[in-house]
């Protein structure tokens, strides 16, 4: 074989190897959670709560916030990385019309980069236990059942598939999320009362539905002031980007309710704070089309860079094999008997 022949054959290798590692290594590498994750997510809508300055000055015709507009910032941050194993904070803070911060809660969760599911917290960092998905979704979700993990009432629920849905010219999965049990969220509880007058009770139902208010006699017989625990329902929808795994818009709907021990189990006295929100329309506009750049690099560097690699690679060792057999049978014999004459 010719100098360049052997030349040429070892790009072709170098081609080969640089496919399998573009596809078998690189590709991993980029296919997860990235250290450097720093995002923010925007949404809107209104809540009903209890109002801390009417209460403590005896207003109890003004003790509840009906149907304020907030709006809701959810900040999600890779803080450490373990191999394939991220340590994120997981902070939702909801601010009033005016900007004013009406709530936040703050958590620290340990996952898996690929699959985003629940992972050992590394040596050195500290997360809460938690049962399933809590960020988002696999990178590479599919149209099954997941298990999620509710922060507000500390319980891992079924995220259920629903169906198949576009958002702003992607495909999506939309899941949908029911949970529902005391209240187990710290940052949550905290903001609400331990007891109430039991007028201001009564003043609360009062303002609620005639189906939604506690027996009066029932609330008569309570102590004064009545001690308080806490309940909640959630109900969540996911819109997820099949070929990311990117959340490209979700919806909340919280009911949280005030409870007091009565003879027979717990009592419920009226709710305290409700939520329903959605993402921002330029929120959802901003994900997808972050979601389409992700999804063009994937596709990149996991299919179209190796497959080039390969196919220049293939063609460089057939054209050696061509040159080489061609200059064999072009080349002069060496030796062996001369040609016969032809006859006279």
């Amino acid at each position: 074989m010719r100098r360049s022949s052997w030349v040429l054959s070892g790009a072709a290798a170098v081609l080969l190897a640089a496919s399998a590692v573009t596809r078998l290594a690189v590709y991993p590498a980029v296919h997860q959670l990235p250290s450097d994750t720093d995002s923010t997510f925007a949404y809107t809508g209104t809540a009903s709560l209890l109002n801390a300055a009417a209460l403590e000055s005896g207003d109890l015709a003004n003790a509840m916030l009906a149907d304020v507009p907030v709006s809701v910032e959810r900040h999600v941050q890779v803080v450490a990385t373990d191999g394939g194993t991220a340590v994120v904070s997981d902070d939702v803070t909801v601010a009033g019309p005016d900007g004013t911060e009406l709530s936040s809660t703050g958590h620290r969760w340990s996952v898996d980069r690929t699959d985003l599911d629940d992972r050992p917290v590394p040596d050195g960092e500290e997360a809460e236990e938690h049962q399933g998905l809590v960020i988002s979704w696999p990178l590479e979700p599919e149209q099954q059942d997941y298990t999620f993990w509710d922060p507000t009432t500390a319980s891992e629920v079924p995220a259920v598939f629903d169906r198949v849905e576009d958002v702003e010219g992607r495909e999506t999965y939309v899941y949908v999320m029911s949970a529902a049990g005391p209240l187990a969220d710290p940052d949550i509880a905290e903001n609400l009362p331990a007891a109430l007058p039991r007028d201001v009770l009564a003043g609360i139902a009062e303002t609620l539905p005639a189906e939604q208010r506690p027996d009066p006699a029932a609330l008569a017989a309570l102590p004064d002031p009545v001690p308080l625990t806490y309940a909640a329902t959630i109900e969540r929808v996911a819109w997820i980007d099949t070929d990311t795994g990117a959340v490209l818009n979700g919806s909340l709907e919280q009911t949280i309710v005030a409870q007091t021990e009565g003879p027979d189990g717990p009592v419920t006295l009226a709710p305290v704070n409700t939520m329903a929100i959605e993402g921002t329309p330029e929120g959802i506009a901003d994900r997808a089309d972050d979601a389409a750049d992700d999804a063009r690099a994937l596709w990149l560097v996991g299919f179209l860079l190796p497959l080039v690699l390969l196919v220049l690679a293939v063609l460089l060792a057939a054209f050696v094999v061509w040159r080489e057999v061609r200059g064999r049978r072009g080349a002069a014999p060496a030796g062996g008997d001369p040609e016969p004459e032809p006859a006279s």
